[in-house]
């Protein structure tokens, strides 16, 4: 004889807690690399950048990064939850050795259109736009590479009577 549990009070939609970093490598697509001045040879997520040697990169290319979450505020209701992305910028110069200036010159004329891209962008399953947060500090391989991130922050929020809440936040 089958046990039936009975049914929740109210059906939660299918949530992918994740489905923010497709839509943000979607949006940086579609903003970098077509329209007037395409220039991102690559846009993708953390897997692209783990796997490919430093020296095959297509540069310049963006990088998305899961970087978690926070817990905003929560009771037994309702959590406030915050993701945190990064996008790492990576730049390629033939200038080697100490000397950064021609690759931070490259990435500060690339970075405010990863900025324009994502600020108030509303990732998929996400209850906000994308606000800028502090970020890592840039990192310089011995090579010709330069890697510059940009932290990013959405709110996610999640009801015991709704489930996952969608659209934008209550307060904005």
């Amino acid at each position: 004889m089958a046990i039936r549990l009975p049914a929740p009070p109210h059906p939660t939609p299918p949530w992918n807690f994740l489905a923010a970093e497709t839509g943000i490598v979607h949006r940086l697509k579609a903003r970098l690399q077509s329209g007037a001045a395409p220039w991102a040879r690559e846009v993708a997520s953390r897997d692209a950048l783990a796997t490919v040697a430093e020296e095959m990169q297509h540069c310049p290319a963006v990088y998305v990064v899961y970087d978690g979450f926070t817990v905003q505020d929560a009771d037994e209701q309702r959590a406030l939850l915050a993701h945190r992305f990064l996008t790492i910028l990576a730049i390629a110069n033939a200038t080697q050795g100490r000397d950064a200036a021609p690759r931070n010159q490259s990435a500060g004329a690339l970075l405010p259109d990863i900025i324009a891209a994502l600020h108030g962008f509303t990732p998929p399953e996400c209850a906000g736009g994308l606000i800028p947060v502090t970020a890592p500090r840039p990192y310089y391989s011995e090579a010709k590479f330069a890697y510059f991130p940009l932290a990013w922050q959405t709110p996610v929020i999640h009801s015991t009577r709704q489930g996952p809440v969608f659209g934008r936040h209550p307060s904005h």
